[in-house]
Order: C-alpha cells, then structure tokens, then sequence
C-alpha cells in the first residue's frame, strides 16, 4: 500500500522488521535481509534439533576449534608421557632390587663354597650340613642344596632330602673342569645360583641356592603417586594456559568461524552485515566489525551507483553499450578536457601495456610519451582542432629491447553533451609497416635482381658487335654469356610470377616425366662458371641409376636452381658445394651441402618465410629478393615432399629436398 508523501511522491509502506532500505532515486530501492534474523532462526532451529547441544557449548565455546584440537593433542602426549614415566619406573625398580638380590646370594654362595669345601676335605658332613642350613636361613633362602657330583645330596636346608650322610673318600668329577662355573637363572619371581666348585683330592661339588624376589609394592606406589602428581600438576598448568589463550583467541575464532558462514553465499550477494561478530571478543572484534563495516559500506555505494546509472541511462541499458565498448578491437581513449583519461576499453589498455583500472582518471601524458601524439590531444580538448588527427608513434617493449609496436592514433572531437573532450582511436599497423618494408626491400631487390643481367647482356651485345665480327672465340663467348644472363633473367621473372600465383591461389603444377639426372646435369653446366669464379669445388654425385619422377620438370628445376644457387652465394672462396642424390624405393631425396657461413638456430625457420633476410651481416653484402627458399619449399610440397635444413655458424648447411616417387603423384592428381 502507497502513502502520499508531502512532496507528492509516492511512499513505500513500511518494510518489515530485520529488512533495511537504501533510498536512491524516487523510485528506487536497494533491499537487504539482515544476517541476524537468519542466524537466529539457525539457532531456533538447531535447539530443536539437537537437545544435548548446550553440553558441546558449555566444553567449547565458539570459533574454539583450533585450540581445542592444539589442546586435546598435549593432553594425549601428557597422558602417554605419565603412563610410559609410570611403566620405566616400575621396571627400573624391578631391575635395580632383582641385581641387588643376585649380587647378595653370589656373595653367600662364595662364602658358603668355601666353608663346605674345607669341610667336605675333612670328610665332615654333619659340618657342612650345618653351615648350609644356618646360611639359608641367615640369607633368606628358598632352598640351599649341596650336591656330590655322581654322588649324591650331602646337605640341603630341609635334611629330608639329604641322600649322603658320609663323605666318600672320592666320587666322579676329580679330573673335572667344570670348577668354578657359576650360572643364574630367573624364572618366576625366583632367582636360582648354581655354583660348582672343586674338592681337592675327592671330586667336584654342585652348590644351589634360590631366593624369591618380589619388589616392594611401597616404592612402587610412591613413585607412581609422584608421577600422578607431577602430571596433574602440569594438566592444571595448561587448563589455566588454555583459559587465557582462550579468551585472547575467541575473537580469532569468530573470525574464522564468519568466514565459513559468509561461503555459503559464494554463488550470490552476501547480506548487509552477515559477517559482523560480537564486540564483547576483544579489539580484534573491533577492528573486524569496522572492515566490515566498510565494505558493506562500498557495496551500498556501488549498488546505489548503477541503480542511477540504469535511470538515467536513455533508451537501450548502459550494460550492453559498455560490453560493445569492451569488445572492439580497435582501441578506444575517452577524455576530459584535462586530457585525463574518462575511460578506456581492453584493447587500449593492451596497447599502451598498462592495467586499465590503473589508466582511469589519470593523465595520458604518463602513459604516452610522444609529443607529436600530446600536441594533436591538446589541440584537440582546448578547441584549437576541430577535425580530426592522425598520428603515427612508435612503443617500444621494455622486456624485449628489438621489439617495437607501432601504434597508429587518432584523435577527434567528441559532442560536448557526452561530458567529454576527445575521442582516440589507437590501432597497432605494426604487421602492415613490417609487410610495407618487406615490399619495398623486395623490390629494390627484384629492381637489383633485373638490372644485372640486363646490364651484362647489354654490355656483351656491343662487345660482339664491335669485335665479334673479326675473333670467332670473342662471339663465342660473348653469346654464352647472354646466354646465361637470359635464363637467370628468366629465372628472376619466372620466380616473381610464381610469387604472384601464389598469393592469388593460381599456382598449379603441370605433371608429367622428369628425367633428374638430366635435370642436374643442366644444373651442373649452368653454375659451373659462377663456381669458378669464387674458385669453389662444385660437384654432383648421382647413383648409378635415377628413378623416373613425376611432377612439374619446371618448378622442380626452380626449386633446385634456388637451393644450389643460395649454396654457391654465401659459401665463401675456395669452399665446397656438393649435390648428391638418393633414394629409398618410396622417395627421392637431393642433399645441397656447403661449408659456407651457416645459419643460427634462431633463424632456420624464418629462412623459408617470404621476403625474409637474414640479420648476418654477411648476407646483407650479397644479392638476393628473400623468395628462393620460400618458393622452393612451396613447389616441394605441391609434389608432395619437403625441404628441410640442418646448418651450424661458420661450418655450413645442407638442404634436404624429398619428393616422394609414388604418392606425390596421387596428390598432384587430387
């Protein structure tokens, strides 16, 4: 329902409670639900759901999960470290009384050996039947035994098991050598001494004796008792170390436990201060109540922002005007009439090679620094320029020295409704100046490539004009010389005309039988004399026998022309230049090898690109228009085959031209 407001405008109708409202326009609004009425239906929910659920609240608080998990883990070491403290301590104890036990009965059995040995010697059993027994008794003993050895018992603690009342005046063991062996043996709570010892002149004498050890159970409990103690001590320790780095991490926790909640709303709008947490948790809640503060603060402004940017936006909405602006690849510069940048679109930001929310409001003088650029803005956004301008500046790369764009910029009025000043239009022309040159390069090349044999058959025609008629050997060799000069123009004009096949698409093959070893012999012949002159070693190795070929005899004679003529070029004087030929039953392959000045690894792919020369300072001093290599490979895959280049600096390269024999003739069909 819609109240009158004393303005005249319509009124909303109050929001229901837990609902805020941001006022923009007249008739617009920017609603939010409240995170507290959401987490307190959670809560409802949850009490319902989960009845023990204050006892989990009452051990843990909220956001204590961390700590909780850090305590329960020192608990745990505590409580093993007490129970294995506990454990050591029994045991040592027992050790400790359990070697006292057995030191003090190897002193009696010692002392009892002794007293029955010069007994028995006398032949004295009721002697030493008396001191075995008093000895028992004395030390403690379970059983004292005093064995004959082959004999039989002389004396024992209980004379119920006394066999021999006389001593013998000798019995078996009189050569023995067990005399002196001495074992000890623990078998329930029960340590047994066996000693034997020698008589002398009778024979040997076995003394046994036994005692039970049992460890008091007073030490033990006392030491445990410590232990208890000590350990209760420290858990009381830490309980109260938990307790105040509880009450320093509660705020943490909470933190921590918002964060959580607020990745529910990922895939949406996240509430009007559903990240706030109780400002009862310390200063850190504080601080993080204020960020989030803020932020919902800048998200109102934003949201509040388009909203009247949608109402005042004329007929189609500003989302699509905006996306279309981004979209263009032509870079697009609005400015104020402080040559301040109002906006800017991707591919301008690309081009000047800056983020583009770092551009905005500022001045695009720190962006560009060409004058001629800055003039033409400037005299455009203060009125002195009413039609457009044209500008052409150079940007170079900061992280690659030799790589420079070249940006063409131009700069008109803008209407002055728009708020703005001027309007720049930057496109790169880099391809399109890198292709004018490669033209221009490669018609003073071509220009050089015509001229020369036309200027030597020129000269040749008035040398055989004015002396051949009266030296026969001077017209000779003035016509082979034309000769030569008109097929390497043919050359010239044929390799041009195939250039411009190409590109138009007309480039076609004329298939028939190809004779290749007459083909090369003509190769031969026509760089014989250009061989000469740089006194190079020119050779062609041909197999016994040259397998017929189809294609197009002209194009492959182009083709090879240009691969041994590049040879010849740059092998300096006095090197090698070697054509050998090869096949495999399924393809033909001619290897162009020379020891000239090589090719880099950087370059052996750029070599087959049109128009293209290499930057060795050495190439530049020798002719060429930059298609031979190009046009060869062209003509080499028309037949089905390929040219590829194996080469090193300064140690030459060899061409490998391969053409199938049998299915490049099914693709030229096709």
């Amino acid at each position: 329902m819609r109240h009158p407001r004393v303005d005249g405008r319509p009124e909303c109708a109050p929001l229901p409670a837990g609902i805020q409202s941001f006022p923009l326009t007249a008739d617009v609004r920017c609603v939010r639900f409240s995170w507290e009425d959401r987490k307190g239906s959670h809560v409802r929910t949850s009490k319902k759901q989960k009845s023990g659920g204050w006892v989990a609240s009452w051990l843990v608080r909220r956001g204590e999960g961390p700590q909780v998990a850090v305590g329960a883990t020192m608990a745990g070491l505590l409580a093993f470290t007490l129970c294995a403290g506990g454990a050591w301590t029994f045991y040592t104890q027992a050790r400790t009384r359990r070697d006292g036990e057995g030191r003090a009965i190897a002193v009696t059995a010692a002392t009892l050996a002794h007293s029955a040995t010069e007994l028995l010697a006398r032949g004295d059993a009721e002697g030493v039947q008396h001191v075995v027994c008093d000895s028992a008794i004395d030390a403690g003993l379970e059983t004292a035994t005093l064995t004959l050895d082959g004999v039989g018992v002389v004396a024992d603690k209980s004379r119920a098991n006394v066999t021999v009342h006389d001593v013998p005046a000798g019995w078996a063991g009189a050569t023995s050598t067990r005399a002196g062996e001495v074992t000890t043996k623990f078998i329930d709570d029960t340590l047994t001494l066996t000693k034997t010892f020698a008589v002398e002149g009778k024979g040997d004498a076995t003394l046994t004796l036994s005692r039970r050890v049992v460890a008091p159970l007073a030490g033990d409990f006392q030491a445990q008792v410590g232990l208890a103690g000590i350990g209760a001590g420290v858990m009381i320790a830490g309980v109260v170390a938990y307790r105040r780095l509880r009450e320093r991490m509660r705020g943490l926790g909470a933190i921590r436990e918002a964060l959580h909640q607020a990745s529910e709303f990922a895939s949406g709008e996240l509430p009007a201060g559903a990240m706030r947490i109780s400002e009862d948790l310390g200063e850190d809640a504080l601080l993080w109540n204020r960020l989030v503060t803020e932020r919902d603060a800048a998200g109102a402004r934003r949201d509040i922002e388009a909203a009247a940017q949608r109402q005042h936006s004329p007929g189609t909405t500003g989302g699509d005007a905006a996306t279309a602006f981004d979209a263009l690849w032509l870079g697009l510069i609005v400015l104020d009439t402080d040559c301040k940048v109002r906006a800017i679109n991707g591919a301008a930001a690309v081009f000047l090679r800056q983020p583009r929310q770092e551009i905005v409001s500022r001045d695009m003088a720190a962006y560009v620094s060409d004058t001629a650029v800055m003039d033409a803005v400037r005299g455009v956004v203060q009125g002195r320029t009413k039609q457009r301008v044209v500008v052409e500046t150079t940007i170079a790369d900061a992280a690659k020295d030799q790589e420079k764009t070249i940006l063409r910029m131009t700069v008109r009025p803008m209407r002055k409704e728009d708020g703005a000043a001027a309007l720049v239009a930057v496109e790169d022309i880099t391809q399109q100046r890198v292709a004018d040159d490669s033209r221009n390069a490669f018609v003073a090349q071509a220009t050089h490539e015509l001229r020369t044999p036309l200027t030597n058959i020129r000269l040749y025609l008035e040398q055989l004009v004015e002396e051949g008629g009266s030296d026969p050997l001077v017209k000779a060799r003035c016509i082979n010389s034309i000769s030569q000069q008109a097929r390497r123009l043919e050359r010239t004009v044929g390799d041009m005309l195939s250039v411009s096949e190409i590109e138009a698409g007309t480039f076609r093959l004329h298939v028939d039988d190809v004779r290749l070893e007459a083909l090369l012999v003509e190769l031969r012949e026509d760089f014989a004399a250009a061989a000469a002159d740089k006194e190079l070693e020119f050779s062609v190795d041909l197999p016994p026998k040259v397998p017929l070929l189809k294609g197009d005899r002209d194009k492959l004679a182009m083709a090879l022309h240009n691969l041994v003529g590049n040879a010849i070029k740059y092998t300096p004087a006095g090197g090698k230049v070697m054509v050998r030929v090869s096949d495999d039953g399924q393809a033909l392959r001619v290897d162009v090898s020379d020891n000239g000045i090589g090719i880099s690894d950087e370059e052996r792919d750029l070599v087959f690109e049109k128009f293209y020369r290499s930057k060795d300072k050495r190439v530049g001093t020798v002719t060429g228009s930059g298609i031979g290599l190009a046009l060869a490979r062209q003509v080499v895959r028309l037949h089905g085959g390929d040219i590829h280049v194996q080469s090193a600096l300064d140690k030459g390269s060899t061409f490998t031209l391969t053409v199938p024999l049998h299915q490049g003739v099914a693709k030229m069909a096709a």
